[in-house]
């Protein structure tokens, strides 16, 4: 790897390193050590230094990792990094090196050592570097479709990509049908910054046409008044079309409205009408309309979702001779999913049917499911757990543990760097195969990752070890905040296990953090009605914190929605505004059909997990306060 001086390896070794590090063996606990001054020399720019410690790590799990912090920042080292990616390839820091050293090159329009060494890449800075690339030596046609690709893509490109484009519009494979084809690919993603830019290149018929499009696209109401986009007939259809999707999520009624009175006037193509069709359909069933059954059965050629939806539509309406027509419909794949047996069961019992209907919900009983659970709150008989615990031997997990991989995550853990070792244990088990997947998940089980054991299980397909799947942690917070909020614990432990998985680092996307997922602004807000400090965001790591301020905010939503556990549930997923809209207007609703009409799936499906892991966590508990009727009271009219 890298070349010291010799004069500042000496200068290091002798002013620096500890004569245990001179020794040629030195134990995990001082390469540890080691390793953290290593890492403490590279941040302060100490090369001398750091190189000296280094040289002492090379059979270190970590070695590769302390490379790569050095090589990153000096992407130069070109002899260096090709060492690096040889000797270690299959280290989860080959690939991220790669890139930044590859975007270097880029930059400095180094095009055969780029080209020497892509391996292709999803990044588009990348794509196009290579794209100039292989323009600048001689590899037009590879250059012009790697173009063609990031062009049509609709998204809007790096800087960049402007050179790769503007050889693209200037060579023989281009033509002015990509201009509009990349203008329509914009508007498809709601890229209306591209899409106006892409003006630009339009003749003055082209422009009219194009302005026509934006317009619609921005104001779709302006479809009755402004008839212009009538002029092109070969269009007009797409255009209108395209006027009432856009419609369709601001005013389903006016919109509807609208397509119902011009269809038939308009060329529009088959497909294109099915899609509205459907799209018309499911925006009515989305809003709870009484209306979206009869459109949803008049479809042709229904997908997955229309059919559902057609069921939930029926059960919203709590016609159950139109529930069973619908799940009739469904096709035999879907027929056999637990939760359509269960609406079945449910539709033969409301019907009068009770023996069949019994008999189905014994066999749903069995399953250790949202599903299952309601089916045994049917027959008034306790939930079934069904515990299976894995069995695996100690020589298995020996041998996967001693993988360099796993190595690699064991003393990311050693050193506390839990965020870096799940990245790590990602990366690991994706080499793994269905055998040897459980036993991951035993050994995070071991190493006390819960969230990645639950993951690493759920990826095996293996559902009955109930240990591994809910475990017992954090109970002292968990059960002093709900004795101080008046909840039950077994509720607390199903929102975690749902929010988290027991990640206690876990950090959204969004930006919610710690195990149940609290935004910054709601633990600020929660901190000042408390009257507590707020230090930073990252308090939100801390567990204690984290489940003192979820379980406040969880008993809030409570007190909002009268007590109805499902329904604070489901707020605390999607917000209570969004659930208050979602309330009946004019009827009581079982609860169950109101979570199954739930309209946005990542809700309906937060708020069954939550409901049946919080009914697991009762019996992990051995507690009885919590029953199914608790959880599944009537939803009011809002």
């Amino acid at each position: 790897m890298h070349v010291i001086p010799c004069f500042l390896l000496l200068a290091a070794l002798t002013g620096v390193l500890p004569n245990s590090a001179q020794a040629d063996e030195i134990s995990l606990a001082s390469q540890r050590q080691l390793f953290l001054r290593a890492e403490q020399a590279l941040d302060q720019n100490r090369d001398a230094e750091y190189f000296a410690l280094a040289s002492n790590l090379k059979g270190y799990p970590l070695y590769p990792y302390l490379q790569y912090q050095w090589l990153k920042n000096h992407l130069d080292a070109d002899a260096d990094i090709k060492q690096f990616l040889n000797e270690h390839a299959a280290s989860r820091y080959a690939a991220g090196l790669r890139q930044k050293w590859l975007l270097a090159l880029g930059k400095k329009q180094q095009w055969l050592v780029l080209l020497n060494n892509y391996q292709g890449s999803d990044d588009p800075e990348l794509q196009c570097y290579a794209g100039l690339a292989q323009l600048q030596t001689g590899q037009a046609l590879e250059a012009f479709n790697q173009a063609r690709a990031l062009w049509l893509s609709g998204k809007s490109q790096p800087d960049n990509c402007d050179v790769l484009f503007e050889a693209y519009k200037s060579s023989p494979y281009f033509n002015k049908e990509l201009i509009n084809q990349r203008f329509h690919a914009a508007l498809k993603r709601d890229n209306q910054s591209l899409a106006s830019y892409l003006t630009r290149f339009f003749s003055d018929a082209e422009l009219k046409q194009a302005n026509t499009w934006l317009k619609l696209h921005r104001q779709p109401e302006t479809v009755i008044a402004d008839t212009g986009w009538r002029e092109n007939p070969e269009q007009a259809g797409e255009l209108f079309a395209h006027a009432i999707d856009r419609w369709l999520e601001t005013n389903v009624e006016t919109a509807m409205t609208t397509w119902d009175s011009h269809k038939s006037q308009i060329a529009i193509t088959p497909a294109t009408a099915a899609f509205i069709e459907k799209r018309i359909a499911i925006a009515l069933a989305l809003k709870h309309d009484s209306r979206a059954y009869a459109r949803l059965s008049q479809l042709e050629n229904s997908d997955e979702s229309a059919r559902e939806w057609r069921v939930r539509a029926a059960l919203n309406m709590q016609n159950w001779q139109d529930v069973a027509v619908a799940i009739t419909g469904l096709n035999d794949d879907e027929k056999s999913q637990e939760k359509w047996q269960y609406w079945q069961a449910r539709g033969l019992a409301e019907t009068g049917q009770s023996a069949a209907a019994n008999a189905l919900f014994l066999q749903l009983a069995k399953n250790r499911s949202f599903y299952g659970f309601l089916a045994a709150g049917r027959l008034r008989q306790a939930i079934e757990l069904v515990d299976r615990p894995l069995t695996v031997s100690s020589s298995d997990l020996e041998t996967l543990q001693n993988r360099p991989d796993f190595q690699v995550f064991s003393e990311l853990l050693a050193i506390d760097r839990k965020p870096e070792a799940k990245r790590q244990w990602w990366y690991a088990i994706a080499k793994l195969d269905s055998r040897q997947l459980p036993v991951a998940a035993k050994l995070a089980q071991q190493a006390n990752c819960p969230a990645l054991a639950i993951a690493t299980i759920a990826k095996a397909n293996q559902w009955d070890d109930v240990n591994l799947r809910f475990p017992l942690i954090y109970i002292q917070p968990i059960q002093s905040n709900a004795a101080a909020q008046q909840l039950d614990p077994g509720l607390i432990l199903g929102l975690i296990r749902q929010e988290s998985a027991f990640d206690e680092f876990a950090d959204s996307p969004a930006g919610a953090k710690g195990l149940m997922q609290i935004m910054p602004n709601t633990g600020r807000q929660i901190a000042a009605e408390l009257r507590d400090s707020w230090d930073s965001d990252y308090s939100l790591f801390k567990p204690e914190l984290n489940v003192k301020y979820g379980a406040f905010y969880f008993k809030k939503l409570l007190r909002q929605f009268n007590g109805h556990v499902a329904l604070a549930t489901a707020a605390y997923n999607a917000g209570a505004n969004k659930v208050k809209r979602w309330l009946p207007e004019n009827r009581a609703l079982p609860a169950d059909i109101w979570i199954e009409n739930i309209p946005y799936k990542e809700t309906r499906g937060y708020v069954a997990s939550v409901l049946m892991y919080s009914l697991i966590y009762q019996q992990r508990l051995q507690r009885d306060s919590l029953k199914i009727d608790d959880l599944m009271r009537e939803v009011m009219p809002g």
